[in-house]
C-alpha cells in the first residue's frame, strides 16, 4: 500500500504479537524484500521494461547499503534498533501525512 513491503506492519507483528528477537525480524523482512524485489526485477526485465542506465546504480547503491546496514544491526544491540525502528517509522507516517495533506 505504501510502497514499503509492508516491513512497517510485519516486524511489530513478529516482534509483539509472535516473540521473534528484533534482528531476525529485521532479517527475514529483508529476505522477504530481496524476494519481491527479485521478482519484480524479472518481471520487468521479461517485459522489457529494464532500463540499465537507472537499473545497474540502484543495484550496486542498494547492495554497498544492504551490507553496511547489515553490519551496522550487528552491532547494535536490540533495544536501539526497536527505538530506531520506531523513530524511522514515525518520520515516514509524518512524511507520507505532510504529502498527503498538502497535495489534495
Amino acid at each position: 500500500m505504501v510502497g514499503i513491503s509492508g516491513g512497517s506492519f510485519k516486524i511489530p507483528l513478529m516482534v509483539l504479537a509472535c516473540g521473534v528477537p528484533m534482528k531476525i525480524a529485521i532479517g527475514t523482512s529483508s529476505a522477504m524484500v530481496a524476494v519481491t524485489a527479485l521478482m519484480g526485477f524479472a518481471g520487468h526485465t521479461i517485459a522489457g521494461d529494464f532500463n540499465f542506465i537507472w537499473g545497474v546504480p540502484m543495484v550496486c547503491a542498494a547492495v554497498i547499503n544492504g551490507l553496511l546496514g547489515g553490519n551496522i544491526s550487528i552491532k547494535t544491540n536490540s533495544d536501539r534498533l526497536k527505538k530506531i525502528f520506531a523513530y524511522s517509522t514515525f518520520a515516514a507516517a509524518l512524511f507520507m501525512f505532510s504529502i498527503t495533506y498538502t497535495n489534495g
